[in-house]
Parts: structure tokens; C-alpha cells; sequence
């Protein structure tokens, strides 16, 4: 069986539709189940075209105010019988909000209640405004970040040669403190290719190749052992070298010592020692 809301409601949707009878059942049958319902009432006398009477405003609480009022639906449009319903109140001026929104009275009740900023729809301006300027200087925050690369990627207005071995400097001096002597000795090449006379470039490339060259060789053990071949000669063709480290190689012939490899080469000795410990490490030659 229909609730009273229920029926309330399938009478609003009939009297859109047209079907004025079945509205003046399903309201008519409303009020058999609540005598008192005031919206049936309501609804029952505008269908008939009769004048809704100015209920009596009471007194009362916020709070009793609030469980008395009757709750609301959606009013039934006007139709050529009844009268037209009242026209839209004009729109307050804006004010801040300070009771929760409170839903549109039904016909023949809106003017027992006081007015709410809230009748009229929200606000057409916007809350919040953003600035055309805002959000986070990223710059500030990378300052502020202790991550930073060790050669800082080179800015607009920023591009002089000057500024350009400053920052490779700073990274040779950071990679040689961190025992990566090849990193540093990379920077040490792009210093010396735009300034060949930079001293402090040249003292690191010194202390960058001594310790290299005492790495590789230390890898390699005595220089007077005499290297061999530990693959075939067919498993060095499908080797993947280059032709210093080919010809290196071609140097190999189990009588040639390390020492007198580094004077074959024709090679700068780190240059060499790096080869030859890199063939060992890879089991190329034992």
C-alpha cells in the first residue's frame, strides 16, 4: 500500500501529465490516510481553482521550526483552470550563508516562512579565486632541496664558456672526493677542451690518471707476468672490439710480458691498462 508521500508525489507526476482525475484520487486518497496532510489540502484546492488561505504563522524555535515544517515537493505547474502561481521572488543581496538551504515551500505556504538567502540557487560568483600568478616558485624549492645534481643543467642567460668550466670544475672536484676518478676525469676533458692551460684542471687530470693507471694495474698483478689467451682463435672473431683493444690483443702471444705489452700498445698507459683489465675481467686473456 502507498505511503501518504507516495501518493502525494504520483499527483504531482499525474497533473503534469494532464490527467487531473487520477491527481484528485491519488491526493483524495492521501488525506483518507492523514486527514490533517496541509500539502494535499494544498494541492486539492488549486485543482479546483479555489484561493489558498494565509496559514497562521506561530511562533516557535529554530529547532521546532525545523521538525514541524512539512517536507517539500515539487509543486504541480500551473494549468489554464487554476490560477497561475505566484511569480518567483526577486533574488536578496548577497550575504554570507548562515543556516543550512532550505528547499522551496509548497503552493500556498511560502508565506508563512521567513526568507532564506538560500531560496534563490547558489551564489553566482565564484568562492575561491585563483591568481593569475600563483602556485609554487619551483626554483625556491629546489634551492631549498638538499638533491641536486652534481653538474647543474646550465640555465637561460647562463651560457658563457666561464660559467660552463666553473660548473664542470665543481663536479670534478664532488666525483673525485666520491672515489669515482672516471667521472672525474670526464669533467677534467670538457674543462681542457675550451681552456688547455686550466691549472686546477690539469692538477686533477695528474691525480685522476695516477690513481687510475695504480687501479688497472693492481687488477692486472706483477708486469712481468706474460699474458696468454684464454679463448680459441675463432671465439676472438666474434669478440665485439674495438681496434685498439684488437690490435692490443693481437699483441698476446704468450711470450710478450704486461710491461712490454704497455710499450707496444703505442697507447697513453691508462689507455692501456684499462684495456688489459678489461680483457682479464672478461676472461678473454688469463
Amino acid at each position: 500500500m502507498a505511503t501518504v508521500a507516495e501518493l502525494l508525489d504520483m499527483g504531482v507526476k499525474a497533473y503534469t501529465r494532464g490527467q487531473g482525475e487520477e491527481a484528485e484520487r491519488c491526493w483524495k486518497e492521501a488525506l483518507d490516510l492523514d486527514p490533517r496532510n496541509e500539502r494535499a489540502q494544498a494541492y486539492l484546492r488549486q485543482l479546483h481553482g479555489e484561493a489558498t488561505p494565509r496559514p497562521e504563522v506561530r511562533a516557535a524555535s529554530a529547532g521546532s521550526f525545523a521538525s514541524s515544517r512539512p517536507a517539500p515537493a515539487e509543486p504541480p505547474p500551473a494549468t489554464v483552470a487554476p490560477a497561475p502561481p505566484p511569480p518567483a521572488p526577486k533574488p536578496p543581496p548577497a550575504a554570507a550563508p548562515e543556516a543550512p538551504a532550505r528547499p522551496a515551500a509548497p503552493p500556498g505556504q511560502g508565506p508563512g516562512y521567513a526568507k532564506s538567502p538560500w531560496d534563490d540557487g547558489p551564489a553566482a560568483a565564484a568562492t575561491i579565486v585563483l591568481e593569475p600568478g600563483g602556485g609554487l616558485e619551483l626554483d625556491i624549492v629546489a634551492e631549498k632541496s638538499d638533491l641536486r645534481p652534481l653538474v647543474p643543467e646550465r640555465r637561460a642567460g647562463q651560457g658563457s664558456l666561464k660559467n660552463d668550466v666553473d660548473v664542470w670544475m665543481e663536479g670534478t672536484r664532488e666525483l673525485f672526493a666520491l672515489g669515482d676518478f672516471s667521472g672525474s676525469l670526464e669533467m677534467i676533458e670538457k674543462i681542457l677542451k675550451v681552456d688547455p692551460n686550466h691549472a686546477e684542471a690539469r692538477a686533477y687530470l695528474r691525480q685522476n690518471e695516477a690513481t687510475l693507471i695504480a687501479m688497472y694495474e693492481s687488477k692486472l698483478g706483477p708486469l712481468i707476468n706474460v699474458p696468454r689467451l684464454a679463448i680459441s682463435e675463432e671465439e676472438v672473431m666474434w669478440l665485439n672490439l674495438d681496434h685498439r683493444a684488437g690490435f692490443l690483443l693481437a699483441q698476446v702471444d704468450g711470450i710478450v710480458n704486461f710491461e712490454e705489452l704497455f710499450s707496444l700498445s703505442g697507447l697513453p698507459r691508462l689507455d692501456t691498462a684499462r684495456i688489459l683489465a678489461t680483457l682479464l675481467a672478461d676472461g678473454v686473456i688469463r
